[in-house]
C-alpha cells in the first residue's frame, strides 16, 4: 500500500473515532470520578461500598451557614429567599420533628430526665405550667417528656428566633440558614448560583459575618482556583510556546501542524479507551495528558530534521523516532499486566495516544509541504556550541557525585505519601469554617463512621444503644466532635417499653403532687395516665420512611444479602485519643470503624506502589533493550532519562515524599528523556537533534513545569516533578553527546 493510501486510511480511521467519541459523549455514565473505581473489584467491600453511596447522597446535596453581625436573624431571612429565588433549597436544618414523634413521646425519655429526681421532675412540670397553654399542655406531658428528649438529641442550644433557628455562643449569636441543593454540587450552574447569591447578599449586607459548610462550597472555591490558574498559568503557558515557536520557526502554519499530532493521538486514545473499558475516568483523562508533551516531541524533531538536514528525512531518523516510540510504549505497555484497572485503563490511554500522535507525524506531516526560514538554522546555531569540551574531566566528576548523592538520597530518605488529605485544594479558611460549623452544631461529617450489624431490626438498635455511652464519653471530652445513629431517635421497642415502665412509676408518684400543688382538677391525672397507657411504640419502618426519619434513613443499611441488619453511625472529627477509642471499639466482631479518607488514601498509595513497581519492571527492559540496540553507545540513550529520574527522585526525596502525581509526572520526564537519549545515540553530533531535543525540553517546561506554581496541590506535584525532571533531562543531553566517552566510534 501506497503512502499515500495510507495517509488517507489513517484519516478514516480518525473520521471514524470522532463520531464514536461523539456518540460516548452523550452517554450520562460514559464519565467515572470514583478513585475506587480503579482498583480491583476485590479491594471494595460491598457493605463499604453500600455506606459510602448512601452518605454521599445524604451528605453532598447539604449546606450550612451561620451568619453573624449585628442583625443576623434579619440578615439569614434575607439570604435563605436569596437562595430560594437562585433556585436552591434553603429549609431550615433544625425542623425538630415535634409532631412527628408526638404520638410516641411516652417511649422516648432522655438521659437527663432519666436522671433527675421527683423534686426536679416537680420543679419542671410547676415551670411549664406558667407557660402560655401551660394547662393543655399538663394534660398531654406534664413533665415536657418530648421537648427534654428532642433538645438532646437535636441540640438544646439551638432556639427559633422569628422562625429562625440561632445558637449562642458566649456574646455572639448565630442564625442558621441551611437546606439540600437542588442540583449537584459539582454542577458548575449550580456553583455559580450559589456563589452569585453570596456575592450579592455579601455586597447588600457587609458586616454580615459568614461561616459555611457543605461540599458545594469546596467544589466551588476549587472551580474558581482552576479558573483563576486556567487565565494566569495557562495564559503564561500559552503565550511562552508561542513566542518559543515563533522565534524558532517563524512560520504560524509550523506552529499549528505542531499540535496536530496531538490532537490527532487524543482523538484515537479518548473514544478507543471508552470503548475498551466501557468509559472512562477522570484521574486517566489528567494522566493522558502528559502524552502532549511527548506527542509533541515527534513533531519537533520532524520539523528540524526536514529544515536543518534533509526535505526527506532518512531512514536512520524514521528508524530512531521508531525506537523511541516503541522504548515509551514499553514504560507505559508494561502495567497492562498488574491487577489494577486503573493502571491498564492509563497505560492503554497512554499508548493508543503516542501511537496515533506518531501515526500522524510519519503519515501527514511527513508529506506536508515544508516551508524553510533561516531562524531555525539560527537557533541550532546559538546552542551547537553547549557541547562537553574533549578531554574535560571535571564535568564527569561532578555528575558522578550527583549520581551518587541522589542515589544516596533516594534509597535512604524517599518515601512514599499518598494521604488524600495532603491533596485537598480546599483554601484553608474554608476547611477552618467548615470544621468550626459542625463543631458548633455537633454534626458529623460523614467521612468516617462505624459500621454496626446484628441479626435483626431491634437488635441492631440495642447494639446501637450499648455504643451510645463510650460515644457520647468521646463527645463529653472532647475527642469526637459529634456522631449520629439512627437509635438516638429511634430507641429499641426494649428501651421504649423500659422508658414507658419508668414513666408510669414517675406519673403515680408525682401527678397526684403536681396536682395538689398547682390546684389542677384530678381529672387531669386520669387523662394524662391513659395517654401514656394507650401511646403506640415507635417502629423503624414508619419512622424511617417518614420526612422526620429522613436523616436517620441514610444511616439505615437495612437487611443484607446474609440477613444480617446493618446501620451506620456517622462521626465527626477525632482526635489521635479518639481514634485509638473507635478501633477498640471496631474490635468486636458485629463492628467496622471505617475512615473514608484513609481508605482512599491507601487505595492511591496502592496505586502508586503499583505504578512505582512497574515502571522499575519497564526500565529494565529498556535498558536491556536499548543496549542491544546500541551496544557500547547504550549509556547515550540510557544517561538523560534514568539520569533524570535519579536526579529529579534524590530532590523530591527531600520533600514531604512521592505521590502518585510525582510518578505521573516521572513518566513524562521518562517519554521525553527517552527521545533524547536515542536521538543522542543515534545522532550525536546532529545539529537538527540537539535542537529538537531543546525544544522538546522547554515547550514541555513550559506546559508542564509552570504547574509547579499551582496552588491546587495535584496540579504543583505534577509540575514540580516535571520542572526538574525535564531541566535534568535537558542538562543530561549534552554529556550524552559528548564526544569523550564514544567507544563505539
Amino acid at each position: 500500500m501506497t503512502q499515500r493510501a495510507l495517509a488517507w486510511l489513517w484519516a478514516g480511521v480518525l473520521l471514524a473515532c470522532a463520531a464514536l467519541l461523539v456518540s460516548q459523549l452523550r452517554q450520562a455514565d460514559f464519565w467515572d470520578t470514583r478513585i475506587t473505581a480503579l482498583l480491583p473489584a476485590s479491594d471494595q467491600d460491598s457493605l463499604v461500598q453500600q455506606a459510602d453511596g448512601q452518605l454521599s447522597v445524604a451528605f453532598e446535596h447539604r449546606f450550612v451557614i451561620l451568619i453573624s453581625g449585628p442583625q443576623p436573624v434579619a440578615d439569614a431571612k434575607a439570604l435563605q429567599q436569596s437562595l430560594r429565588d437562585a433556585g436552591l433549597s434553603a429549609e431550615p436544618l433544625t425542623n425538630r420533628p415535634d409532631q412527628a414523634l408526638s404520638a410516641y413521646r411516652y417511649g422516648l425519655l432522655s438521659d437527663d430526665l432519666a436522671a433527675a429526681d421527683n423534686p426536679q421532675w416537680l420543679k419542671r412540670a410547676l415551670t411549664r405550667l406558667l407557660l402560655p397553654g401551660g394547662s393543655e399542655a399538663l394534660a398531654q406531658d406534664p413533665f415536657g417528656i418530648l421537648d427534654s428528649w428532642l433538645g438532646e438529641r437535636f441540640g438544646a442550644s439551638l432556639t427559633l428566633r422569628e422562625g429562625v433557628p440561632t445558637l449562642q455562643q458566649g456574646d455572639q449569636l448565630w442564625a442558621l440558614v441551611s437546606g439540600e441543593l437542588t442540583g449537584s454540587p459539582y454542577q458548575m450552574a449550580t456553583q455559580q448560583k450559589l456563589t452569585s447569591a453570596l456575592a450579592d447578599f455579601h455586597a447588600q449586607h457587609p458586616q454580615a459575618q459568614l461561616l459555611r459548610s457543605g461540599l458545594i462550597f469546596h467544589a466551588a472555591a476549587g472551580a474558581a482556583q482552576a479558573q483563576r490558574e486556567m487565565s494566569s498559568l495557562g495564559l503564561a503557558s500559552l503565550l511562552g510556546l508561542c513566542v518559543l515557536f515563533w522565534l524558532v520557526f517563524r512560520r504560524l502554519r509550523t506552529l499549528a501542524l505542531l499540535l496536530v499530532p496531538v490532537a490527532c493521538g487524543l482523538l484515537l486514545a479518548l473514544p478507543l479507551t471508552g470503548l475498551i473499558f466501557g468509559g472512562l475516568n477522570l484521574l486517566t483523562l489528567v494522566f493522558g495528558v502528559s502524552i502532549i508533551g511527548i506527542a509533541v516531541d515527534y513533531a519537533l524533531h520532524l520539523q528540524c530534521q526536514r529544515e536543518l538536514v534533509a526535505a526527506q528525512p532518512g531512514r536512520s531518523f524514521w528508524s530512531a523516532l521508531l525506537l523511541g516510540l516503541l522504548s515509551t510504549l514499553i514504560a507505559y505497555l508494561v502495567q497492562l499486566i498488574t491487577p489494577m484497572p486503573g493502571l491498564r485503563q492509563m497505560a492503554c490511554f497512554a499508548a493508543l495516544g503516542l501511537l496515533g500522535a506518531w501515526l500522524t507525524v510519519r503519515l501527514w506531516l511527513a508529506r506536508w509541504p515544508l516551508s524553510v526560514h533561516p531562524a531555525t538554522a539560527r537557533s541550532a546555531a546559538i546552542i551547537a556550541p553547549l557541547r562537553l569540551a574533549t578531554g574535560q574531566r571535571w564535568p564527569w566528576i561532578l555528575l558522578a557525585l550527583l549520581l551518587l548523592a541522589a542515589l544516596a538520597l533516594s534509597v535512604g530518605r524517599l518515601q512514599f505519601n499518598t494521604s488524600l488529605r495532603q491533596l485537598n485544594p480546599s483554601p484553608a479558611q474554608l476547611i477552618a469554617e467548615q470544621q468550626q460549623v459542625q463543631s458548633s452544631l455537633q454534626q458529623p461529617s460523614g467521612s468516617r463512621y462505624l459500621l454496626v450489624s446484628a441479626a435483626d431490626q431491634q437488635g441492631l438498635l440495642q447494639r446501637l444503644e450499648r455504643l451510645d455511652p463510650a460515644l457520647q464519653q468521646l463527645l463529653s471530652t472532647g475527642e469526637l466532635s459529634a456522631y449520629q445513629h439512627p437509635a438516638r431517635q429511634l430507641p429499641s421497642l426494649q428501651r421504649q417499653q423500659q422508658n414507658r415502665r419508668e414513666l408510669r412509676e414517675r406519673y403515680q408518684q408525682l401527678l397526684p403532687q403536681l396536682s395538689a400543688a398547682s390546684g389542677l382538677p384530678e381529672r387531669l391525672q386520669q387523662q394524662a395516665l391513659a395517654a401514656l397507657d394507650e401511646a403506640p411504640l415507635l417502629q423503624p419502618t414508619p419512622w424511617l420512611s417518614s420526612p422526620a426519619g429522613a436523616a436517620d434513613a441514610a444511616l439505615w443499611l437495612g437487611e443484607q444479602p446474609h440477613g444480617e441488619w446493618v446501620a451506620v453511625v456517622a462521626l465527626g472529627d477525632a482526635t489521635a485519643a479518639g481514634e485509638v477509642v473507635l478501633q477498640q471499639l471496631a474490635q468486636a466482631d458485629d463492628v467496622l470503624y471505617h475512615d473514608r479518607v484513609t481508605a482512599l488514601s491507601a487505595q492511591l498509595a496502592r496505586l502508586a506502589h503499583s505504578m512505582a513497581s512497574w515502571l522499575a519492571a519497564a526500565v529494565v527492559l529498556l535498558a536491556l533493550l536499548l543496549g542491544w540496540r546500541f551496544r557500547g553507545a547504550a549509556w547515550r540513550a540510557l544517561l538523560p532519562p534514568l539520569g533524570a529520574v535519579l536526579l529529579t527522585l534524590g530532590c523530591l526525596s527531600l520533600t514531604a515524599g512521592v505521590g502518585l502525581f510525582h510518578l505521573l509526572g516521572l513518566l513524562l520526564v521518562l517519554g521525553i528523556g527517552l527521545d533524547a537519549g536515542i536521538f543522542s545515540a543515534q545522532e550525536p553530533d546532529s545539529e537538527a537533534a540537539w535542537l529538537a531535543i531543546s525544544l522538546s525540553c522547554a515547550s514541555s517546561l513550559l506546559a508542564f513545569g509552570l504547574l509547579a506554581f499551582s496552588a491546587t496541590p495535584a496540579l504543583h506535584f505534577l509540575g514540580l516533578t516535571c520542572l526538574l525532571g525535564l531541566a535534568f533531562t535537558w542538562a543530561l543531553v549534552p554529556f550524552a553527546r559528548a564526544r569523550r566517552l564514544d567507544h563505539s566510534r
